[in-house]
């Protein structure tokens, strides 16, 4: 069950990011709710992710790039779609944003300061938040395995 479960819990954070769009779209008012609740639920339980993949995967480098594959595959897409395509694919574009679209509230917290102003308004670029919202998808993981891997060394 070790591969299988890692496999499925690589899918979690874009399940959890079509879930966030499909509030958005008909939510209504409860999207609010979800708005500032998703990013705790994404990083907890990213990190409790990162823990499981400890139990089950001996290399941190592979773990962690097989944990966040899709991040990774998602923000090449992205980038793909966004910067190289002669036409872009509106489906393949938006589904590429779904891992780490739950993390909006932050990512645009964090890029606010750096981002330009026209007419009043700040223009946060939609590459940055996909960028931002990677890192910051890594570092609950990478935090999760390497404190799981200090628990498994100390109960040695």
């Amino acid at each position: 069950m070790g591969i299988l479960e890692c496999v499925l819990y690589v899918f979690l954070p874009t399940l959890f990011g079509w879930l966030f769009n499909l509030c958005a779209m008909y939510g209504g008012a409860a999207f609010g709710l979800v708005y500032y609740l998703m990013p705790a639920v994404v990083l907890f339980g990213w990190f409790w992710v990162g823990k499981r993949f400890a139990r089950r995967m001996k290399n941190p480098v592979l773990a962690v790039l097989a944990g966040n594959s899709i991040g990774f595959l998602s923000l090449a897409v992205y980038l793909w779609q966004e910067y190289l395509a002669a036409e872009k694919i509106n489906w393949l574009q938006q589904l590429s944003q779904y891992f780490s679209s739950p993390l909006m509230l932050l990512n645009t917290r964090i890029l606010m300061p750096f981002s330009a102003q026209v007419d009043g308004v700040t223009q946060i670029s939609n590459t940055a938040i996909q960028i931002v919202g990677l890192i910051l998808m890594l570092l609950p993981f990478i935090g999760g395995f390497f404190m799981e891997k200090q628990k498994m060394k100390m109960e040695k």
